[in-house]
């Protein structure tokens, strides 16, 4: 009786069409998860940097008005002392304190801090 009419030939998608587009959506999931890692590198390498800038006066009071005990650091860095003489001309050999700072998971380049008078 009533027959249904059959699907006319090229309605739909061939399979060239269906992986060119699943591999355009790869690349664009590539593409984005990429983009959020480098986002998320960069929000923690700025968390870092604002933690040295904020660590490098905290270093330097603690030196100067305790010198005989080490500063007190947080979680993540590396501090090193020494005291380096050095000889002068016209005066007396100097004493300078020598603090290197590291970032345990180097992020960060390491700096170094010198004081030459630790008296408060």
């Amino acid at each position: 009786m009533n027959a249904r009419p059959s699907r006319p030939a090229g309605q739909g998608f061939s399979l060239i069409e269906v992986l060119v587009s699943l591999g355009l959506c790869a690349l664009l999931a590539t593409t984005t998860a990429s983009a959020v890692a480098f986002a998320a590198r960069s929000e923690e390498s700025a968390g870092r940097d604002g933690d040295a800038t904020l660590l490098l006066p905290r270093l330097y009071a603690a030196q100067r008005l305790r010198p005989e005990t080490p500063p007190d650091v947080r979680k993540g860095w590396r501090i090193d002392r020494t005291v380096d003489i050095v000889p002068q001309e016209d005066a007396p050999p100097s004493e300078w304190h020598v603090i290197a700072v590291a970032d345990r998971r180097q992020d960060l380049s390491p700096f170094t801090l010198r004081i030459l008078n630790d008296t408060p």
